[in-house]
């Protein structure tokens, strides 16, 4: 175990962490927005004369008077709540799997694992972001693969940019793009089994 694998591994991590980063904060955002626009939503109801008749009904039908409280009860229970919206049946979070480094045989073993992974316990959907030629275009029923290029290639086609900057980014498109539940970076001196990934 050398200090440069280290430092690699150790940027890998950071660049991991950061992308996760950019996503939560991308989604605490859109969730402030969101409350926001559900906040004017709210504003404009309540001085809308549709809210104030509607408040007036409710007012009725909980002090009933003679026909027109008879008719607020008929107005009230006429009308059902509409029906709750449910996750699609069989939605599960996805997971990224950061594996860089990794040679040929190394991943095609990680692929095999993660697909044996999950048709023994399909808990979640895993994403795996690989620098490993040998996969790119490769289909694996449920696992998606991302691949990107590694840091020697990447810095020949663009020597201004940095490749834990694309990475993170990528990641956290990745994270958003699936809703990811986390990442785990793997270490390519020693990546897991079907056995060590069965038990985390």
């Amino acid at each position: 175990m050398s200090e440069t694998d280290d430092l690699s591994l150790a940027r890998w991590e950071v660049a991991t962490l950061t992308g996760r980063l950019r996503w939560l904060e991308a989604e605490r955002d859109a969730a402030v927005e969101d409350r926001d626009r559900h906040q004017q939503q709210a504003a404009t109801l309540r001085g809308s004369p549709s809210y104030r008749l509607g408040r007036a009904l409710v007012e009725l039908a909980r002090h009933p008077v003679g026909v027109a409280g008879r008719a607020a009860r008929r107005i009230r229970h006429g009308r059902r709540p509409p029906p709750r919206r449910r996750p699609p049946v069989g939605s599960v979070p996805a997971l990224v799997y950061v594996a860089v480094g990794l040679d040929g045989a190394a991943s095609h073993a990680l692929v095999r694992a993660l697909r044996q992974r999950i048709v023994v316990d399909g808990d979640h959907l895993p994403v795996l972001v690989t620098d490993q030629p040998e996969l790119r275009g490769l289909q694996v029923p449920g696992v998606v693969l991302e691949y990107l290029p590694d840091p020697e290639t990447w810095r020949r086609h663009d020597p201004g940019a940095g490749w834990e900057a694309m990475l993170a980014g990528r990641i956290a498109q990745l994270c958003r793009d699936h809703g990811a539940a986390g990442t785990v970076v793997i270490d390519p001196r020693d990546p897991p089994t079907l056995a060590r990934l069965l038990s985390n």
